[in-house]
């Protein structure tokens, strides 16, 4: 059998485990309606991290990556609407159709999902040269796409739900908690829009100012600066109408509910399982704000990321701070993902 080099998670005693360069068998089609993707560029994520250091769940012995786009190598017998060379762009998380949430148009809160089918997590991914999926988790692409820009279609279509249902306006103040890879990329879906101000919280002075060079008006670091008094005096005394907590802990969701102004939108984008917050139900109530849970995207979220990335609305080359072969995912792909000094990282069989 044939064999092919692949990044496979190895899970340790404790939570969290190990990834390893390793030779694995080549696969192949075993149902009708799946087609045998050659990967062309995979996106490391943070998510990927967590796993590796015991944040987010992930089955043992499987190739990760999840965020790939590639070409259609072969394909199943019921495959009708596409042909070999085709490009495609994965969405990992396989959705049933047929589950409550996907009837109520909640595609994204699969019930089938919520037990464990993401490529790239619990099924094999795109850190590989091949990756067998169902015809339903793929996107036909432009055949003028560049595959490597192609390979930010998944955060982004996450990004673009989130800038959905913030429902952002022209007067709105807007304040993104944390410029890492998935904040500077819903940064740069919303400053396609005209705001009065957007303003971005880090921690991490490289990526503070990473944030200022893809459009943030201003930037507070929480460690040196006191963010109410900065948000205060940054927006006129009104306050943040929409904030976006990109990190997602206890201490940012708190932050959140410090600086937002009547009617504000607060959306939960980042994750931790194990994040605990007190809030005033009174606050929300008499100031009528919202808070909103973003949670990956729908399909229509997909369509809105492919065409942002073939019509170059989104600055690809500025998202992209290095592309690496597979063969230095780990030395050189991770090594720099846990120095916080970059956007996107992406690897290429």
């Amino acid at each position: 059998m044939e064999k092919m080099l692949a990044a496979v998670f190895h899970k340790g005693d404790k939570l969290g485990g190990d990834i390893k360069l390793e030779e694995v068998d080549y696969p192949y089609i075993t149902k009708s309606d799946h087609v045998l993707v050659e990967i062309k560029a995979c996106g490391i994520c943070g998510t990927d991290l967590k796993i590796m250091e015991g944040g987010h769940p992930a089955n043992d012995n499987t190739i990760l990556g999840h965020e790939f786009a590639g070409i259609v190598k072969e394909i199943g017998e019921s495959v009708q609407d596409l042909k070999i060379g085709d490009k495609v762009v994965a969405d990992p998380n396989e959705k049933c159709g047929y589950c409550i949430n996907c009837r109520k148009g909640l595609s994204n809160l699969c019930e089938y999902m919520a037990s464990g089918t993401t490529f790239g997590i619990f099924q094999d991914g795109g850190f590989a040269k091949f990756c067998v999926v169902p015809r339903s988790t793929l996107f036909k692409l432009p055949e003028h796409i560049d595959l490597t820009a192609a390979a930010l279609i998944e955060p982004l279509s996450c990004a673009v739900h989130c800038h959905n249902l913030a429902d952002v306006k022209e007067s709105d103040n807007v304040v993104i908690i944390g410029a890492g890879p998935m904040g500077l990329i819903i940064e740069s879906v919303i400053r396609m829009h005209p705001i009065k101000r957007l303003i971005s919280i880090e921690i991490d002075d490289w990526r503070g100012k990473k944030a200022l060079e893809l459009g943030a008006d201003f930037f507070i670091n929480p460690e040196t600066q006191d963010v109410k008094t900065e948000i205060k005096r940054l927006t006129n005394d009104e306050g943040a109408d929409v904030i976006i907590d990109a990190v997602g802990i206890s201490h940012t969701f708190e932050m959140a509910t410090k600086i937002w102004a009547p009617g504000a939108r607060l959306i939960c984008f980042g994750q931790d399982y194990n994040a605990e917050a007190k809030i005033k139900p009174n606050d929300i109530v008499r100031y009528q704000r919202k808070i909103i849970g973003s949670y990956i995207g729908y399909a229509t979220d997909f369509l809105d990321a492919i065409e942002l990335i073939a019509t170059k609305k989104i600055d690809v080359a500025k998202l992209i701070t290095k592309v690496v072969p597979l063969e230095d995912l780990l030395k050189t792909g991770f090594k720099l993902m846990k120095t916080r000094k970059c956007v996107k990282i992406i690897t290429t069989p």
